[in-house]
């Protein structure tokens, strides 16, 4: 639009300029070579002048040298015309004397008040009665001399005049002629602002409505494209990622949906996993519940009924005993995993020598192992290792995975414990060189109730140690892991991570 005005301005001045114009401030100066020279035909008329106007030269007797449609002009005519430069405004005003006769004062002063010459007073034959006109001689002015003077001669004309010198120093007189403008330039000059004004207004319209139709249209496709992936999103909680191109803004938005799209979808997706686990440990729970109460149950009811023989009956209340023994530890150990995954749980940490945390365990646990047929293989450093412990449920990591090794391995078997910091951690290494996990469940080792022998009616154990152990170990903020495959000798490594304090 700046450009379009700028261009639009440019053309109505150019046409105006072939209208209007006016010598009052030009300089001639820059033209007196051609003027020397005589070079008349060079003389820019149309650009000075405009389209109707046109220049002569005389001599100082106001002979025509150049212009043949001009005539010759009297001397004290062309004493009349005013001098380019001094842009003359006369004032003629009439009126009688006391004897009846007509007078008229000229009065004309130049461009910012310089004087043109001094008022004169004449009568009706244009005799001069008051003030002088330099050059005029005769004290009487022609007609001619006196429609210079006042210009209303040449009729429809501004008259100027122009001094110079030919390369012979002969004075001449350059006699300018511009058109004065009438009614006809001005409408012209109406016409063309007036078009001018007009064109810039319906390009300006023409713009607004283009750049109106093409916003409306680079907006609506990404708004479509957003609203249709917002009903996907309602509909369902994975919608495809949305595709649309338009302003960077608009892009910037659907950026932003998709992330949105894709950290729902992610949310979704955990809730079911989390809403699948939930169930799976109900299930899992109620069937290991149900188990040694169902044995318990039999058991006493037998007893009450008197089907037992009394000399069977302490057997049989034994195995009571075994079972109700075996419920404890099973609800003790869901009550345990329900207080890890609390939002609220929270550790009792102490600075302590993880190196002596580790001794005091080893050697509680000794003579149990020394008994089962393990043999211990320990190493921990003499200088201590400072962690920031809660001694009692990392002593629970230490006894769950110890016990899982005792558990499903022979007797024979080796268990490795080491202990070094490396990289401003404490590294925990726990080992056997027992039959080792399977494969299949080697990826899911700490998620709850996965066990050795997937059959639950055979199965000893509840599946939630090593799932409790990873939830303790990550609280402290280490880690644990299955380090596969293991070092030679050793068939299950465990590697757990701590940072120093």
């Amino acid at each position: 639009m700046v450009i379009a005005a700028i261009a639009l301005l440019f053309w109505a001045l150019m046409e105006s300029s072939t209208t209007v114009i006016s010598l009052s401030d030009r300089d001639l100066s820059e033209y007196n070579e051609l003027l020397r020279t005589e070079r008349y035909d060079q003389f820019p008329v149309r650009t000075l002048l405009g389209k109707t106007g046109s220049i002569a030269v005389t001599d100082d007797k106001g002979r025509i040298l150049y212009g043949e449609s001009h005539k010759d002009i009297d001397p004290e005519a062309l004493a009349c015309i005013p001098l380019q430069g001094q842009y003359v405004y006369p004032t003629v005003t009439h009126w009688y004397d006391r004897q009846g006769r007509q007078m008229t004062l000229v009065a004309s002063d130049g461009y910012s008040g310089i004087f043109h010459q001094t008022p004169v007073v004449l009568d009706a034959d244009h005799k001069i009665l008051y003030g002088s006109i330099p050059g005029v001689d005769t004290g009487v002015l022609s007609d001619e001399a006196y429609g210079y003077l006042t210009q209303t001669l040449p009729q429809g004309y501004y008259i100027w005049k122009y001094p110079f010198q030919n390369e012979d120093g002969q004075s001449r007189w350059l006699i300018l002629y511009e058109q004065i403008l009438r009614n006809e330039e001005y409408a012209h000059l109406s016409m063309i602002w007036s078009r001018t004004l007009f064109l810039f207004l319906g390009l300006y319209v023409l713009v607004l409505l283009a750049m109106a139709l093409w916003l409306s249209r680079k907006v609506r496709r990404p708004l479509k494209r957003l609203e249709q992936g917002f009903t996907e999103l309602a509909q369902r909680h994975d919608p495809q990622p949305i595709q649309c191109r338009g302003p960077r803004e608009f892009e910037q938005i659907c950026g932003a949906f998709n992330q949105l799209s894709a950290q729902l979808a992610e949310s979704e997706r955990q809730r079911k996993a989390l809403e699948d686990n939930r169930q799976k440990l109900l299930a899992d729970i109620s069937h290991d519940l149900k188990t040694p109460i169902t044995v318990i149950q039999g058991y006493a009811k037998a007893i009450c009924d008197g089907l037992i023989p009394p000399e069977k009956q302490p057997e049989y209340l034994d195995t009571i005993y075994q079972k109700s023994n075996r419920l404890t530890g099973l609800i003790d150990t869901f009550h345990e995993y329900s207080k890890l995954e609390h939002p609220q749980f929270t550790l009792q940490t102490k600075r302590l020598d993880l190196c002596e945390v580790l001794r005091e365990y080893l050697a509680s646990k000794y003579n149990e192992l020394e008994l089962g047929g393990f043999v211990p293989e320990i190493e921990i450093p003499d200088e201590p290792i400072w962690c920031m412990l809660d001694k009692t449920a990392f002593l629970r990591v230490l006894e769950n995975i110890v016990s899982n090794a005792v558990k499903h391995n022979p007797a024979g078997t080796a268990l490795f414990f080491e202990l070094q910091h490396q990289d401003g951690q404490a590294v925990l290494t726990l080992a056997d060189n027992g039959v080792g996990i399977p494969p299949e469940i080697a990826g899911q080792i700490f998620e709850p109730f996965v066990v050795g022998d997937e059959s639950r009616n055979t199965r000893q154990g509840s599946g939630l140690g090593l799932a409790i152990s990873h939830k303790i170990v990550t609280a402290h903020g280490g880690t644990i892991q299955l380090v596969q495959p293991a070092q030679p000798g050793r068939s299950t490594q465990f590697r757990v991570t701590l940072p120093m304090a």
